[in-house]
């Protein structure tokens, strides 16, 4: 699903959000997130760096070169975002 994308506009930077809003549970690497979106890896790198600078998603080292990202749920955007997509779920049905 890709909720805001469908709403906002084509955007690599709203897909990717998207996937976390989705999946807030989830710690997830570069190649996943590409994977799960259907992207390049090095495009996906460009968008990251943002999300993680706005305390969106959170960047987790781990091992010597594996990082790992996952929904920074203390946020209050995100808390807020997580709510308006609830809405519209229900909005949906």
């Amino acid at each position: 699903m890709k909720k805001l994308n469908e709403l906002f506009g084509p955007s690599k930077y709203l897909i990717v959000l998207d996937l976390f809003l989705q999946n807030p549970e989830e710690f997830m690497n570069l190649r996943e997130i590409a994977r799960r979106i259907e992207k390049n890896p090095a495009s996906i790198m460009k968008v990251l760096p943002s999300l993680v600078n706005r305390d969106y998603i959170s960047r987790t080292k781990i091992g010597a070169k594996v990082v790992a990202y996952k929904l920074n749920k203390n946020n209050k955007k995100v808390k807020l975002l997580l709510e308006f997509l609830q809405k519209l779920e229900e909005e949906e049905h």
